[in-house]
C-alpha cells in the first residue's frame, strides 16, 4: 500500500534531517567531511531504509521500531570501531545522537503530527471491494463508507455527509457525477478547504501501487503522464551504465558464493550446474537466460509447467537458493550482455506468453522494456503460478513501467535486499 502524501513528506524530512544530524555529529567530534565519512553515511542510510527506519506508515511508534533503531545503530557503532573509523567516544556520540534523534522524531510524528485520513466512496464498481480491504488493513486510513449516487436528493445527501463526517478523501466510482455542474461547484469548494477528490482509477493506482488494467483503454495510456522509460534517453543510458557497474561489482563480490553453489549443485543431484532456458526479452527478442539449476534434471519431462509453491521438483539445495536468490546470480552475465537489466519485469517463456496474451489485456506491454533480475512485481507479490497471479503481477509491472526512474530502481533493489533478508525470496 502506498504511503499517504503527508506521511511521505515526513519520511523525506526524516531522511534529510538524519543527514543534518550526522554532519552535526562530525562537527561535534572535530572530524572533517571526507569521502570516508560520506561513504559511512551512504551505507548507514541504505541500512536504515532496508530495515524501515524511515517508514512512516504505521499509526503509532512501536517497541519493535525502537528496538530495530537501537540494534542498527549499535551494529554500525561496533562496525565503525572494528574498521577504525571512529574512536569509542566518537562512535558513542555519533550513533548515540543519531539514535536519539530517530526515536524522538518518529515518535513525535506518529503520535502528534499525523492522523488517519478519512475516506468516503461515492458509487460502486468491481474494484471497490479490493480497495476497502486495503484501507481496512492499513493504518493510514479510516474508511467511512459508501454513498449511493442513485439515491434521491444526492447533492443534499453528499453535503450532509461531508458536514457530519468531514472526509479527507472522496473517491468517485461513478464517472458520471461530475456531469452535474452544481455538484462540481460544491466539490471544488470542498477541495479548496482541503478535500482530496479522486477518480477511482487514480486512487487505485496511488493506493495499491499497481494499475487497474481491466478498466483502462488505449486512450488512457495515450493521455496519462509517465512512461518516461520509452523516451527519456538520459535515464536509459544511466540505467545501462549502472547495470554494468553493479553486475561487475556484485559478480566479483559473489564469485566465491557462486563457486560454492556450483559445487553443491553438481554434487547434490544429477544434471548440469547451469540451467539454460530461452526467455522472451525486450521487443519480444528471445535470449538464453542462465540460472543455477534448482530442480531435478527431468523437471519438465511432461512439458512446460509453472513452478508451484513447495514444488516437489525442487532439490533440497534448490529451495535454499530460491529463498536467498542465489540461483539468480548467473543472470549477472545476462545483465552484462544487455539481455536483461537489474530491475524490470521478470522474463517469461514463449509457451506461457502466448497463453497469457490471450487472457490478459496489455500483457505484451511488459516486453517493451528489458526484463530484470528483480522487479516491482517480485517484491510486491508472491510467486505466481496461475493466470490470475500473472494478471496481478502485470498490474505491478505496468505501474513500474509508468513510474520508472533511477531512484525507483534503487528503491526496488533495496527492497529486494529486505525481501531476501526476511526470507521471502521467490
Amino acid at each position: 500500500m502506498s504511503i499517504s502524501g503527508v506521511r511521505k513528506n515526513f519520511a523525506y524530512l526524516f531522511f534529510i534531517l538524519n543527514i543534518v544530524v550526522y554532519f552535526f555529529c562530525l562537527m561535534l567530534i572535530g572530524d572533517s567531511l571526507g569521502g570516508r565519512n560520506i561513504a559511512i553515511f551512504i551505507f548507514s542510510a541504505c541500512l536504515y531504509y532496508i530495515f524501515n527506519i524511515y517508514d512512516m506508515s504505521s499509526s503509532r511508534y512501536r517497541n519493535s521500531d525502537m528496538l530495530m533503531a537501537v540494534f542498527l545503530n549499535a551494529f554500525l557503532f561496533v562496525l565503525s570501531l572494528f574498521a577504525k573509523l571512529f574512536t569509542f567516544n566518537q562512535g558513542i556520540i555519533v550513533f548515540g545522537l543519531i539514535l536519539f534523534f530517530q526515536m524522538l522524531f518518529k515518535y513525535l510524528v506518529l503520535s502528534v503530527f499525523v492522523d488517519k485520513l478519512k475516506v468516503l466512496f461515492i458509487g460502486m464498481n468491481d474494484y471497490q471491494e479490493e480497495l476497502i480491504e486495503t484501507l481496512k488493513k492499513g493504518e493510514q486510513y479510516r474508511f467511512l463508507g459508501v454513498l449511493d449516487n442513485k439515491k434521491e436528493n444526492f447533492v443534499d445527501a453528499l453535503k450532509s455527509e461531508y458536514e457530519s463526517l468531514k472526509p479527507d478523501i472522496i473517491v468517485d466510482f461513478t464517472e458520471t457525477i461530475l456531469n452535474n455542474t452544481k455538484l462540481v461547484e460544491i466539490l471544488l469548494n470542498y477541495k479548496l478547504e482541503g478535500l482530496q477528490f479522486y477518480n477511482y482509477l487514480n486512487f487505485y493506482e496511488n493506493l495499491e501501487m499497481k494499475l487497474p488494467i481491466s478498466d483502462l483503454d488505449q486512450k488512457w495510456f495515450l493521455e496519462n503522464d509517465g512512461f518516461e522509460i520509452y523516451y527519456n534517453n538520459f535515464n536509459m543510458r544511466v540505467k545501462r551504465l549502472l547495470d554494468i557497474l553493479m553486475a561487475v561489482i556484485i559478480g566479483a563480490i559473489c564469485l566465491p558464493i557462486m563457486l560454492i553453489a556450483a559445487v553443491i549443485v553438481k554434487l547434490g543431484s544429477r544434471g548440469p550446474v547451469l540451467f539454460v532456458q530461452e526467455r522472451i526479452g525486450e521487443l519480444n527478442r528471445p535470449f538464453d537466460m542462465y540460472k543455477f539449476r534448482s530442480m531435478t534434471q527431468d523437471a519438465e519431462k511432461d512439458g512446460p509447467q509453472w513452478a508451484q509453491k513447495n514444488d516437489a521438483r525442487i532439490t533440497g539445495f534448490g529451495k535454499f537458493m530460491r529463498l536467498t536468490r542465489i540461483d539468480e546470480l548467473p543472470q549477472l552475465w545476462n545483465v552484462i550482455r544487455g539481455d536483461m537489466s537489474f530491475v524490470g519485469p521478470r522474463p517469461e517463456r514463449e509457451f506461457f506468453i502466448k497463453q497469457l496474451e490471450k487472457e490478459i489485456p496489455y500483457y505484451n506491454l511488459r516486453h517493451t522494456v528489458k526484463p530484470g533480475l528483480t522487479g516491482w512485481a517480485q517484491i510486491m507479490y508472491q510467486y505466481g503460478s496461475t493466470i490470475e497471479d500473472s494478471y496481478i503481477k502485470l498490474q505491478y509491472d505496468l505501474y513500474y513501467i509508468k513510474h520508472h526512474n533511477i531512484i525507483f530502481d534503487f528503491m526496488i533493489i533495496l527492497n529486494t535486499i529486505t525481501t531476501v533478508i526476511l526470507g521471502k525470496g521467490r
